[in-house]
């Protein structure tokens, strides 16, 4: 087995095993450095694949898991950056595949979603509303780029759950919603697992190679 798989193995295995935290609850810093070290691994394994911006993306959203714990602000803006950079990661898949005209009304649907979601969110945000206006607003042209460009399928999954992770987040902290234990996590780590892979395949990057070199002789 190569070394970058077993990279992504062990990244998708330490984020996956945070879930017991819910239970154990580690005391900091043990427990940030357990939250933060399976998405640190799997930005490793996407930058081992020359992943680039999808790498950034996961580093991003691991600061953005300690800083939440600290500040919520800080956190907030972190993964806001992540997802800045995921959005430039599909951006590059629709450079290289093309745009991906036939799911254009699921981008639609992702934005009238989101504005559901915010009209039932709104009324408790109180003193974050603008942060988490701005963030709101990030997490879903993300989502939605995902269905405007030709993109793996997992990574596209990845970043509906990523929102829908979010989502529980949300509603727990302006809905007082009671979200069941591990439901926060579990989404999370899942979403994160599937874009680090499925943003990390060489595929398209290889066949432009292969064009170029054609087109030259």
């Amino acid at each position: 087995m190569k070394t970058r798989t077993l990279l992504f193995l062990a990244g998708a295995i330490v984020a996956l095993s945070h879930l017991a935290n819910e239970w154990v609850s580690l005391a900091h810093p043990g427990g940030l450095v357990w939250k933060a070290a399976g998405i640190v691994l799997l930005g490793l394994y996407a930058l081992s694949q020359r992943a680039w911006l999808a790498g950034a993306a996961l580093l991003f959203c691991a600061a953005g898991d300690v800083l939440l714990e600290l500040v919520f602000v800080a956190g907030m803006g972190a993964f806001a950056i992540g997802h800045i950079f995921y959005v430039l990661a599909f951006l590059e898949w629709g450079r290289i595949l093309g745009p991906n005209k036939r799911d254009h009304p699921v981008a639609v649907l992702v934005v009238i979603v989101s504005l559901l979601l915010l009209s039932w969110l709104l009324p408790g945000m109180g003193d974050l509303l603008i942060p988490a206006l701005i963030y709101q607003v990030i997490i879903t042209m993300m989502v939605a780029t995902a269905f405007v460009v030709k993109a793996p399928m997992l990574a596209r999954l990845g970043a509906v759950i990523f929102m829908i992770s979010d989502t529980l987040i949300a509603a727990e902290k302006f809905a007082n919603v009671d979200v069941f234990p591990g439901a926060v996590w579990i989404t999370y780590a899942g979403a994160q697992i599937m874009m680090a892979w499925g943003m990390s395949r060489v595929g398209p990057y290889r066949d432009r190679a292969l064009r170029e070199k054609a087109a030259a002789v």
